[in-house]
């Protein structure tokens, strides 16, 4: 049995795919043991269309569907970024929001709490506000 030492594992790039061991693959049938390599040749060259044409309509169907796949990520983004836009908007409202109920409070508890030098005193933890963080 062997060794399982770190010189024996394989990484991605040693390890061949499905798809490559199948497309290096020939299957040995009769027919195919006797042909000859030139017939070989001739039989895989030949196609019921010309090749080029096969060829470019694949390359343009690829063209089309990356298009696609472009036009769908971009309209993905602009969704983002207006729901990001909506979402900042919401959150610069929440804060003047509190702000303003801040001098709301300070405002009338200095009628009743004001110094001979004009200045607020707040009870100990009056300025703090119960903070609710959402995270996207």
């Amino acid at each position: 049995m062997k060794s399982e030492a770190l010189r024996n594992i394989r990484t991605m790039r040693q390890v061949k795919t499905s798809l490559n061991v199948a497309r290096n693959q020939r299957l040995k049938t009769t027919n195919s043991l006797s042909k000859t390599r030139d017939e070989v040749e001739y039989l895989e060259s030949l196609t019921d269309r010309p090749l080029e044409q096969v060829l470019e309509k694949e390359r343009r169907r690829f063209a089309a569907q990356e298009a696609l796949i472009n036009k769908s990520r971009q309209r993905v983004l602009r969704a983002r970024e207006k729901l990001a836009a909506t979402i900042n908007k919401n959150r610069a409202l929440m804060e003047l929001r509190h702000e303003l109920q801040q001098r709301r409070r300070v405002g009338e508890e200095s009628a009743s709490q004001t110094s001979n030098n004009g200045e607020v005193k707040l009870p100990a933890g009056e300025n703090s506000f119960n903070h609710v963080e959402l995270r996207y």
